[in-house]
């Protein structure tokens, strides 16, 4: 086929497709065709696309290919332009995407769960015995004497500073908990352990030191149920990087990693607000002179909440399809 026959082929659609340039043009976006339209642009877009290939093997040095170069360029800016954010998508992500994604990854956080509540009950249960074994983890800390949990002078802070400061630590702890889960799921797994056991050996050593535990939990568990979820969800993340990179299945391996990172990384907007959440209960409800058991019912209640936000998007779903 001659360069002058393949032209007048196919100039018809060409001369569509650039018709259809000019229109988006003026909207930025394919927001102003109808559903037909859109289709009929995306066909013409792929039709011009195969033309230009064919055009660059056959007609090199022709006057068609700059040509095609420039109408097919000016179709792709149209066809693949994004979106700009909007108050909307940040709705649906909280409202559909996060839960959704918690949902469907359940069983990686649920392992991650496991992870850190085993390492906690092991360390736990080995410091009881002795007090001294909580220096592996924190060396020189059994010759300090137990703290007086019951004391309020630790409440005198300054709430905005703890604030900012919790928001930071907790942040770099689920930060490490997902990104090391590119070493094959293992940098996860140890984040996971390493801070069940500071956790498990502290609430070890306050038990034997014999501490009021109930004011000890009032005291981790306010800020503490958010937190944990959200280092939880972060590890469960990690653990989906490593499956990616070991175990890709049927897809390419670097196609494995892709998928598995996109999904784990739709829940990190998610776990940065969790993380603020319990940053801001830790900086200023934790520190409150109130009771114990008040405390404890705020912990209980931010579970339920949790629980309700995840569930309840599900069943909102559910009741839309229907109708």
């Amino acid at each position: 086929m001659t360069e002058a026959r393949f032209i007048a082929k196919n100039e018809i659609h060409w001369n569509s497709l650039g018709d259809y340039n000019k229109r988006l043009a003026k909207h930025r976006s394919v927001k102003g065709l109808t559903s037909d339209e859109v289709r009929e642009f995306a066909h013409l877009f792929r039709l011009a696309s195969h033309h230009l290939a064919y055009a660059k093997t056959h007609f090199p040095a022709g006057e068609v290919v700059p040509f095609l170069n420039q109408l097919v360029g000016v179709s792709h800016n149209f066809f693949y332009v994004r979106e700009r954010s909007s108050i909307s998508d940040v709705w649906r992500y909280f409202t559909h995407t996060f839960p959704q994604t918690v949902r469907d990854t359940w069983h990686y956080w649920v392992v991650a769960t496991a992870i850190f509540v085993v390492a906690a009950i092991f360390m736990g249960v080995f410091v009881i015995g002795e007090p001294e074994r909580i220096d592996m983890l924190l060396p020189g800390f059994s010759r300090v004497h137990a703290p007086d949990i019951t004391d309020t002078e630790y409440r005198e802070w300054d709430h905005a500073f703890m604030t900012a400061f919790f928001i930071t630590n907790n942040t770099a702890v689920a930060f490490n908990a997902f990104v090391w889960g590119i070493l094959g799921g293992i940098g996860s797994i140890f984040i996971l352990a390493y801070n069940g056991l500071i956790v498990g050996g502290l609430m070890g050593f306050l038990r034997q030191g014999g501490a009021n535990m109930t004011v000890a939990y009032a005291l981790i568990l306010p800020h503490g149920v958010i937190e944990l979820l959200a280092i939880f969800l972060s590890g469960g993340a990690g653990l989906m990087l490593g499956k990616g990179l070991l175990f890709p299945g049927e897809f390419a391996r670097r196609h494995s990693i892709v998928y598995y990172a996109r999904q784990a990384i739709t829940l990190i907007p998610g776990i940065v607000v969790m993380l603020i959440i319990a940053a801001i209960i830790e900086g200023y409800f934790t520190p409150l002179d109130i009771s114990a058991r008040l405390k404890l019912s705020f912990a209980v209640l931010t579970g339920i909440l949790f629980v309700a936000y995840i569930a309840g998007t599900r069943q909102k779903q559910c009741v839309n399809e229907k109708l």
